[in-house]
């Protein structure tokens, strides 16, 4: 694994999802229904083995959704924090490719590589 940088994530979040397992066990999941609305919305909610970028993956309450649905999709899942990265890989999710990294550095993917970026929780 890999560790990240230090400098690239904020302190504050940094040193709060440094307990990566205690939030992955107390984070709610998103509703199905959610999903769908929004795979639909970037174009891919039926669109069999498409790529998706799960942008600040954290632990994978998102990537789990995406990683089970139908479509097959391969996913990227893009998350800086070394410790909720930790957290996702041990989920050992089918089609996923975890990755260190940021939205402002984002070099492995191609230009027009991948079929959709998703960031499924934004905050301040």
């Amino acid at each position: 694994m890999t560790s990240t940088p230090s400098g690239r994530i904020n302190p504050s979040a940094q040193n709060g999802f440094s307990n990566a397992a205690l939030y992955d066990k107390h984070r709610p999941s998103f509703p199905a229904h959610s999903v769908s609305v929004l795979l639909d919305g970037v174009r891919v909610g039926d669109s069999p083995q498409a790529t998706v970028v799960d942008l600040a993956a954290g632990t994978g309450k998102f990537t789990e959704l995406l990683a089970a649905r139908a479509e097959g999709y391969k996913i990227i899942a893009i998350e800086p924090h070394a410790d909720m990265r930790k957290v996702l890989e041990d989920k050992h999710l089918q089609g996923v490719s975890v990755q260190d990294g940021l939205s402002t550095d984002m070099k492995s993917l191609k230009d027009e590589s991948v079929d959709a970026v998703i960031a499924a929780q934004v905050g301040d």
